[in-house]
């Protein structure tokens, strides 16, 4: 009889005990629940890190530093095709000195002078796209003092027009009048893919962050759940139920859970660290973030459609062009600078020197002049045939790495729309996975509870807990990541079906 009561006694210790347990395990799961609430109130959303990062981050700057760059050099490439006027000034031009003088029967002798030759010009220059030359028009004025004798002097050019032509050289003009606007071009398509690669980025950050928080709300969790269970089985190890390696075992769990526990709130900081200063934020504070949910609909992709925007949109396509100009343009270069050289100077206007100021502009007299200049190399020792075999040889080589890139281009695209469509069947079988892991799990963890299964059973499902809840965060970061790939490869949103462009 003794004995029986004292079983019966130890049995409803027992009962008591688990429903206590019980008790307290939905007690901490309603906290938590409500904790989360609470916490919801001041988290993050993907949409406000994504408009954060757009407006604030440190490659927002960069991005606006390099677009106003380009613009810059577009504007200063503009300025060099208008007409230059320009005022050149020599006055006071003085000297006091000795000079040696020729005199009537060829001998020398040096004399003081005291001098005073100043100028002032007055011009405007157009420089010729077509040809390279530039077209002059200008005026000049030009007095001469001397001291010594004391007399003055002008001569002046009232107006003259001319050319300046070079003949078989290189027309950098012609060809940056080429070049630079698809250098612009490029540019401003650049400037759409910073601001997705900014999408990117942020997003990548992101996730940093939320995998982070899985893994201390996993670690959390775990150290919980194990402590309670550790209570339960050190009790039934006291009644004689289980083993004491069970016991140790479950031990071997808590203990485990408390240092990933550990390991995964610094991890946190440290993500949090890096977020903010990602977003341009010089702040130590919490943040929480939550799971991206995705698209309500599925976001179709057409192949053919893709690669339209893609070489409607990207830089790429420009820069393919470009750097085929500029290995012509090399080549024509080379052959330029070692070739014959010559320069025709031709003009036309009206000139007068004379003791009177007012006489230089009422009676000039016809000023023509036209010179051509030659410049044959008779032997350089193949110095030309090797610089234009240079050029050539690094044309055929910006060719090849051309035809190479185009190759990934279409192959990035291809790829990333292969992974669209795999990820897009992908998000929603390992969202059920978690679903029915964490179903598992918390029906072993009740079974175990009630005696019905090992440890070792618990522990699987506990596992296969984590591991599906990782796989799934793991699966939602890439159908993010590759939705703004497939965006900044295209630079064109699917969703509404229209280029991307910045506000």
């Amino acid at each position: 009889m003794q004995v029986n009561s004292v079983k019966n006694f130890k049995n409803q210790k027992y009962s008591i005990s688990m429903m206590v347990i019980l008790w307290s395990a939905i007690a901490y799961f309603m906290l938590c629940h409500s904790s989360n609430q609470l916490i919801a109130q001041s988290e993050w959303t993907l949409e406000e890190v994504l408009l954060i990062a757009s407006d604030q981050s440190v490659f927002r700057y960069q991005a606006d530093a390099d677009n106003l760059i380009a613009q810059s050099n577009w504007k200063f490439f503009k300025a060099n095709l208008s007409p230059r006027i320009g005022l050149d000034i020599l006055a006071p031009n003085y000297i006091k000195t000795s000079r040696e003088i020729i005199q009537p029967d060829g001998s020398i002798a040096f004399q003081s002078v005291t001098q005073n030759n100043s100028s002032i010009n007055i011009g405007v220059e157009q420089r010729l796209k077509s040809t390279g030359g530039t077209l002059f028009l200008n005026s000049q004025l030009q007095r001469f003092d001397n001291f010594s004798l004391d007399n003055k002097q002008y001569n002046g050019i009232p107006i003259r027009l001319g050319l300046v032509q070079p003949l078989f050289a290189f027309n950098d003009l012609k060809w940056s009048s080429e070049i630079e606007p698809l250098v612009l071009k490029e540019a401003d398509r650049k400037y759409l893919i910073d601001m997705e690669d900014i999408h990117l980025r942020a997003t990548i950050q992101y996730f940093n962050l939320l995998t982070a928080q899985l893994e201390e709300s996993i670690a959390q969790t775990n150290s919980d759940v194990n402590r309670k269970l550790l209570e339960i089985a050190q009790e039934r190890f006291n009644l004689g139920k289980i083993s004491r390696n069970e016991l140790l075992q479950l031990n071997l769990e808590y203990k485990s859970a408390l240092k990933d526990l550990t390991l995964a709130q610094f991890q946190v900081e440290f993500s949090v660290g890096s977020l903010f200063a990602f977003l341009g934020r010089d702040e130590n504070k919490d943040l929480r973030v939550r799971n991206p949910e995705p698209l309500s609909t599925a976001m179709l992709v057409d192949r053919k459609k893709a690669l339209e925007q893609a070489r409607a949109n990207r830089p790429e396509v420009i820069a393919f062009e470009r750097q085929r100009k500029e290995a012509d343009r090399d080549i024509r270069k080379a052959q330029a600078d070692f070739g014959i050289k010559a320069d025709l100077v031709a003009s036309f206007g009206f000139a007068k020197g004379s003791p009177q100021l007012v006489e230089v502009y009422s009676q000039p007299f016809t000023q023509q002049q036209v010179q051509l200049s030659i410049s044959v190399p008779i032997l350089d020792w193949g110095r030309r045939k090797s610089a234009v075999g240079i050029a050539e040889a690094s044309k055929e080589l910006v060719l090849q790495q051309v035809a190479q890139d185009e190759i990934n281009f279409n192959n990035d695209i291809q790829q990333v729309i292969n992974r669209w469509e795999q990820i897009q069947q992908e998000i929603s079988l390992q969202a059920e996975i978690q679903d029915v892991s964490l179903e598992r799990f918390e029906i072993s963890r009740q079974r175990y509870i009630l005696g019905d299964i090992s440890i070792t059973d618990l522990t699987i499902a506990q596992r296969e807990k984590d591991q599906a809840q990782r796989t799934y965060l793991d699966t939602l970061q890439s159908y993010w990541i590759t939705y703004y790939q497939i965006r900044k490869l295209t630079v064109y949103d699917f969703l509404q079906n229209n280029p991307i462009i910045i506000q």
